[in-house]
């Protein structure tokens, strides 16, 4: 949950766009490809969220939905009770500091379960935002000096691989990727330490120009719905691309004397 005294980003975003017309793992590659520095806002209603970069790589991630907070997960996990819930949002509220800060200095959790506690929280953050199809998000660069309590390490990449499988639309995620007999063929694009699980690696292998996209998507034991999030993903990682027509065109010229 956001912290009272966190502060905002500058009102200029060096990025704007709708989810609607760029979806997630498009605009995570931009970022990653860059390594910039930054923070990406994501607002749907009253809703935001907001996921903070260094280096190419996931730190961290925060959201005004109560839900997300670390208090309600570690509550719903019984892993807190009500009272150490209440009053860490007594002292959130007159402290401003970080309710993972706050439970730390409480003591009710050992340092390596609060840890491993805040990395879920924060993972959860972020695949919950792959599951959105519409909504505004922008990308302010910078480093945000004021996080604290922890700093996570998740590779955007990989983040990329695992939250496409969470968006709602596979069929307006392949048909980024062309139309039904589009035949798509591998990059020479690699990124240093992206390991892929055998499905991946198998539909990555199959992009072979020759299969059409949509025997691609047919190919078991997968269904059709996961075989297109993962095509989409290899694709938004610029694994894999559209076959570029090679035909040529043929000119035939007379020959003869001028003017015959």
């Amino acid at each position: 949950m956001t912290s009272p005294t966190q502060h905002s980003p500058s009102p200029a975003p060096q990025y704007q766009t709708e989810l609607s017309q760029t979806p997630l793992p498009e605009i995570l590659f931009t970022i990653y490809r860059h390594k910039a520095p930054g923070t990406l806002e994501c607002r749907r209603g009253e809703e935001t969220k907001k996921v903070f970069f260094d280096l190419g790589q996931m730190i961290f991630a925060s959201s005004t939905n109560i839900a997300d907070s670390l208090g309600d997960k570690l509550l719903r996990e019984g892993k807190i009770t009500q009272e150490q819930y209440a009053e860490s949002v007594r002292r959130l509220k007159t402290t401003g500091k970080r309710q993972g800060t706050i439970l730390a200095e409480m003591k009710i959790l050992e340092p390596k379960e609060l840890f491993i506690s805040v990395r879920e929280q924060i993972q959860e953050i972020v695949w919950s935002i792959f599951s959105w199809d519409n909504g505004t998000v922008a990308f302010w660069p910078g480093r945000d000096k004021h996080l604290e309590f922890v700093k996570l390490q998740i590779s955007i990449p990989r983040a990329i691989m695992q939250g496409v499988r969470r968006m709602p639309d596979a069929k307006a995620l392949v048909a980024r990727l062309g139309t039904r007999s589009t035949t798509l063929v591998r990059t020479d694009a690699s990124i240093e330490g992206l390991e892929l699980a055998d499905e991946e690696k198998r539909l990555l292998d199959s992009a072979d120009g020759k299969r059409i996209l949509s025997d691609l998507v047919a190919t078991p034991p997968l269904t059709p719905g996961e075989n297109a999030r993962i095509l989409y993903a290899l694709y938004a990682l610029r694994l894999i691309e559209p076959r570029k027509a090679t035909g040529q065109i043929k000119i035939q010229l007379k020959t003869g004397k001028p003017g015959a």
